[in-house]
């Protein structure tokens, strides 16, 4: 069996998922041409795009099929799971060149790799884009990652759990690249809460991703940004990924 065909793992779709207190877990592809991030706000996107969201959600390492479309919603208004059956459900939204992608099977710590496996895959994919990877996942103690790479070569990454202080972090890559790269200065950067010179784990990598994204500036008047929502079955990777991170005691 190949990591993208059906898990066939049996699980009751109703076992509470294991001391989380929330989770925030989003890979975004941002495609050319890209935005100036010195602008003083930015224009607002277009609508989201029902059909290119489910051909990124069954292009995710992480999915064997689409099995239903669910009704669209904010993005800003997407549950938290708290049984299995939630799991299974992906979300997609595409407004004009960025594409926003809320899977929890891309949840990780520095001993699962599903986000940065999934990063790889899309930036195979699609080597035109600015990809960025956040996870935020919450046990108690938080884990922490955000991972940034762009057409030209830059790459950056920083995880890490927020009770380790440096020494449990890892990083690879140089933020000033990455700022260079996309024509960003670090006071821009110092507007959307990344300090450049700031102690590396204490830095908000989130905010770089932001600068990156062209997401950190106001919008330029009202934004109700919608996602589509599937119910997918998991590719064998998907279900790893799941039972080592969401079902860890």
């Amino acid at each position: 069996m190949t990591d993208t065909e059906v898990c066939g793992c049996d699980h009751d779709p109703q076992e509470e998922v294991a001391l989380w207190r929330g989770a925030d877990i989003t890979l975004s592809l941002l495609f050319p041409p890209f935005p100036d991030p010195v602008g003083a706000v930015r224009p607002a996107l277009p609508p989201h795009d029902p059909v290119r969201a489910r051909a990124f959600a069954e292009q995710l390492g992480t999915v064997a099929e689409v099995l239903e479309v669910l009704p669209a919603r904010p993005l800003g208004d997407l549950p938290q799971p708290e049984v299995r059956a939630d799991l299974d459900h992906v979300a997609v939204g595409c407004w004009g060149g960025l594409v926003q992608i809320t899977d929890p099977a891309l949840g990780c710590d520095l001993v699962s790799d599903a986000m940065s496996d999934e990063i790889a895959a899309q930036r195979a994919r699609h080597p035109q884009a600015r990809i960025v990877g956040s996870v935020e996942v919450d046990h108690g103690n938080a884990y922490l990652e955000d991972e940034v790479v762009l057409p030209t070569g830059e790459h950056l990454f920083a995880g890490g759990w927020d009770c380790d202080g440096d020494e449990g972090w890892e990083y690879r890559g140089d933020p000033d690249a990455i700022l260079r790269a996309i024509g960003a200065d670090p006071e821009t950067a110092a507007e959307a809460g990344f300090e450049p010179d700031g102690e590396p784990y204490q830095r908000d990598y989130g905010a770089l991703g932001a600068v990156v994204l062209g997401l950190h500036r106001p919008v330029a008047g009202g934004e109700e940004r919608q996602v589509s929502v599937f119910r997918v079955r998991r590719s064998r990777r998907g279900c790893g990924n799941l039972r080592e991170v969401w079902f860890r005691r």
